[in-house]
């Protein structure tokens, strides 16, 4: 899989391209019927198959501006289900030949019609396939039909997928993400065909699990917002195997100088591995409880006990 930043780096396709647009955050079964549908014309057509997403999300960037478009007006930033890190992992997964991931700016945003075609044309694409509610252009002023017309007037194939249902509710990155919140994991592994996880690497913490005898493999999550806050119970998939363990996802608000940005801690059981710079897959299984502070750390320490106990049970009871 090749990963192009900007298009100045990309030198063309001479077979041609099939092209997926959006952004894939949790890449649910909508999105997968996208990329399904996109790879089976590549294989028709004889093209190669690809991915375009964006860096940072649209609604992040506008968030970040203050201004959210088109009827979001007032919404808060919506929690980041992927990393680009766990977008690439799951492209490769699905033997995409190439993703483009544009940095969205202002000047992107504001695209007409006519520029982003023109785009596509410069890439050599012959094919595009989109959601039915994708849109592009200033304001999003351009919806899935008008890229279609706009398409079909320079040749380029071009379909938009119809909403994915589930008993009559529309699967979507905002529904998985509603559900994360609500601690649902066995609905979103149903939605995402997979339980739903986060990859990434091991970084150095400031000890304080291994110290009161829980030590922990610490992930920086790096995004605005989080889907996840609380303790959960986990599976960890790493190079040395697959383990069960307990997760803290928040700001760790009992210690002295609480973390500014939201960490992933795991304490994995019976495991006595080094994973330091390496790279770790921790997959959510069930929510055990909010992330508190206690007033002191013999109560963090007792409360840590007991969801480990609780961690242990549930996750046997979901053993095959």
């Amino acid at each position: 899989m090749r990963l192009y930043r900007w298009l100045s780096d990309f030198h063309g396709s001479e077979r041609g391209i099939a092209l997926a647009i959006g952004n894939f955050d949790g890449f649910h079964v909508g999105h997968q019927a996208v990329i399904t549908t996109m790879q089976e014309k590549a294989r028709s057509m004889g093209l190669e198959s690809a991915v375009m997403i964006f860096e940072p999300q649209p609604l992040e960037f506008f968030g970040k501006l203050g201004v959210l478009k088109q009827g979001a007006q007032g919404r808060k930033i919506p929690a980041r289900l992927f990393t680009i890190r766990d977008k690439l992992r799951i492209f490769r997964a699905a033997n995409v030949d190439i993703v483009f991931c544009m940095s969205f700016t202002r000047k992107f945003a504001g695209l007409s019609d006519v520029e982003f075609i023109s785009m596509l044309q410069s890439m050599n694409v012959k094919s595009v396939t989109v959601g039915s509610e994708f849109s592009f252009g200033k304001g999003g002023a351009y919806s899935s039909e008008d890229l279609k017309r706009c398409c079909e007037s320079v040749g380029v194939e071009c379909s938009a997928i119809d909403k994915v249902e589930e008993n009559g509710v529309r699967v979507s990155s905002t529904l998985i993400r509603s559900l994360i919140e609500q601690g649902d994991f066995a609905t979103v592994q149903k939605f995402i065909g997979r339980p739903y996880a986060i990859a990434g690497r091991v970084v150095h913490g400031n000890a304080i699990g291994r110290t009161i005898g829980f030590p922990t493999a610490n992930i920086n999550l790096n995004r605005l917002v989080c889907p996840l806050r609380g303790v959960y119970a986990v599976t960890v998939c790493c190079k040395y195997g697959v383990f069960d363990g307990m997760a803290n996802v928040g700001y760790r608000p009992t210690i002295d100088k609480p973390t500014l940005n939201t960490l992933l801690e795991v304490n994995i059981f019976n495991f006595d591995g080094d994973l330091y710079g390496s790279e770790i897959e921790v997959s959510f299984r069930y929510k055990l409880r909010d992330e508190v502070k206690f007033d002191s750390i013999a109560q963090l320490v007792a409360q840590i006990k007991s969801d480990k106990e609780r961690a242990s049970y549930v996750l046997s009871l979901q053993q095959p």
